[in-house]
């Protein structure tokens, strides 16, 4: 499953349509939206869920997928956890799902849905409605963290945008020996020099040690640096999710945060060379110049934010604006450093 678009408003904010590919960096300045738009994403994961308990505002989305087939998906819903107000889901434009309050229509059959569950959630059944698991399998094979809570001070679980709890000792042991190698060859690469990766049962924790080169004493995950551990934590994370049938969309917000330049470089690159590589589709925010440098301005999402309604800008929707900055032969963090981007808008409106 592939997110290609996004629209998504609340009474706070509003979220002008994102378009996504299989790999984006999402970038911008500071209070422009960046880490609300992963939570938004999140936040319609899990109403897709039905985890709603926490989710008591009026939510307003339009996700479109890719689905089976490569079939377009186009999926909507307007309401909160106590009221489903509007839903409805094209697929390559024909209509299956309408729905005002509690009465719907499903491929022209009159379905009368609770009025706090959406129709995808309480008609699902994988022959009849096929369309309505894609969207579903979405939300429940969607995984997001923020780099920047990964920390030395959490060391036995992974902390994530969901809320679930993550055994992170136990997620390692899932990880066949080519993916274990695979981690230490990637740490060793951005200089972390290490030999062996072993779990191991202390008391009632689920810890992990690691063995660096020339140094005696094990180093366990709560004595990692914070910047070593959020290494070590996402290439495990990435190595599990490759080996399984699901979580095939990876978000993760601040990538690089706490890391000196050379290395989140790196690892953006490595990340964005393994998701290509792996099927996974890959969704990350950063305010790294340095990292936003590494990554091909192909990839990136502009946000900009006027008043409480955030706008986009990629190359599929302003692909003069990319073409014209990339002949000017400046560093790719030039576009948000200087006033390129308003410049250009001016003269196209005129």
């Amino acid at each position: 499953m592939l997110v290609k678009s996004f629209d998504y408003k609340n009474f706070i904010w509003k979220l002008d349509t994102i378009y996504l590919d299989k790999l984006n960096l999402i970038v911008g300045k500071n209070a422009v939206g960046k880490s609300k738009t992963l939570n938004a994403l999140v936040e319609v994961a899990r109403f897709i869920k039905g985890e709603t308990s926490g989710i008591v505002t009026q939510n307003q989305c339009r996700l479109t997928l890719e689905g089976r087939d490569g079939k377009e998906l186009v999926y909507t819903f307007d309401g909160s956890a106590k009221e489903i107000v509007r839903e409805s889901m094209t697929v390559d434009g024909v209509e299956i799902l309408t729905r005002e309050g509690e009465h719907a229509m499903v491929k022209g059959e009159s379905v009368n849905p609770p009025l706090n569950k959406l129709v995808i959630q309480t008609q699902r059944d994988t022959t009849k409605f096929p369309e309505f698991e894609d969207v579903m399998s979405w939300a429940e094979h969607t995984r997001g963290f923020s780099f920047s809570d990964l920390s030395s001070s959490k060391p036995y679980s992974i902390p994530n945008m969901f809320s679930e709890k993550i055994d992170f000792s136990e997620l390692f042991e899932k990880i066949d020996e080519e993916k274990k190698q695979f981690i230490i060859d990637k740490m060793k690469e951005l200089g972390y020099h290490i030999n062996e990766i072993t779990p191991l049962k202390v008391d009632q924790f689920n810890i992990i040690t690691l063995k660096e080169e020339g140094v005696t004493v094990p180093l366990f995950s709560s004595s990692m640096s914070n910047g070593m551990l959020r290494v070590f934590y996402i290439l495990t994370y990435m190595s599990y999710i490759a080996t399984t049938e699901s979580a095939k969309t990876f978000l993760i917000d601040d990538l690089g945060e706490g890391l000196d330049y050379s290395r989140s470089a790196r690892l953006s690159k490595m990340m964005f060379d393994y998701c290509e590589a792996h099927d996974i589709q890959l969704i990350v925010t950063s305010n790294d110049k340095f990292l936003m440098n590494a990554i091909d301005l192909n990839y990136w999402i502009i946000l900009q934010r006027y008043g409480d309604e955030v706008k986009t800008y990629s190359r599929s929707t302003y692909p003069d604006m990319f073409t014209k900055f990339r002949k000017m032969g400046l560093n790719n963090f030039d576009i948000l450093s200087t006033d390129f981007i308003e410049r250009f808008l001016s003269q196209v409106s005129k």
